[in-house]
């Protein structure tokens, strides 16, 4: 048996393993969070909070799960930089990049409902979406990286992701200009800002 045979390892890490108790976590730190401030927070709200947490995972859960780890025989042979694609629009594959536009318009939505008005704009909401995606896209790269996780990293899912924040603020923002639904609309709405600087 060969050095590398003596330590190869194989295995496959489920998102349940490790997202579930980050919610459950999540979850208390947000309960906590509301329980020290001396406003009642509506049952709209908390629907906000809890399925903004949901949303999160759940794109971590579609993107870097489930994660492979292969090491020593098993190991994938070919270098970090060939699973990054660098050409945007030319290497595009439709079916996926509408997916990527759709999987983020979630994330524009939020943004309506836990940021201020006052202080949200589309560009604000495309550099956070192109963070958020751009986190994930580093968080796949560097699973490849360590434990050969088969993940590779696209510029088009930046693109895509990006769009699709954009998309979902406008989206709400449209919808918001009824009466009837930017009422219904803000009893969803809640400061992340003052719940995350909460002593």
């Amino acid at each position: 048996m060969t050095t590398e045979e003596s330590w190869s390892f194989m295995k496959t890490i489920e998102a349940g393993y490790i997202l579930g108790p980050l919610f459950i976590v999540y979850l208390l730190v947000v309960l906590l969070k509301l329980k020290k401030q001396s406003r009642n927070y509506s049952m709209f709200q908390y629907i906000t909070l809890i399925s903004l947490g949901i949303y999160i995972l759940s794109v971590v859960a579609l993107t870097t799960f489930p994660i492979e780890i292969n090491l020593g025989m098993y190991k994938n042979q070919s270098p970090w930089y060939s699973r990054i694609n660098p050409i945007p629009i030319l290497t595009i594959d439709m079916a996926t990049f509408i997916l990527n536009i759709i999987m983020l318009v979630p994330f524009g939505v939020y943004q309506w409902l836990v940021v201020k008005q006052n202080k949200l704009s589309w560009e604000l909401v495309a550099v956070r979406s192109f963070l958020f995606s751009l986190t994930i896209e580093v968080l796949q790269l560097l699973l490849y990286i360590t434990l050969n996780s088969g993940r590779s990293v696209d510029i088009n899912d930046l693109i895509a992701n990006t769009l699709g924040g954009i998309l979902g603020y406008y989206a709400i923002r449209f919808v918001s200009k009824n009466t009837y639904f930017k009422d219904l609309i803000d009893q969803f709405k809640v400061s992340l800002k003052s719940l995350i600087i909460t002593n």
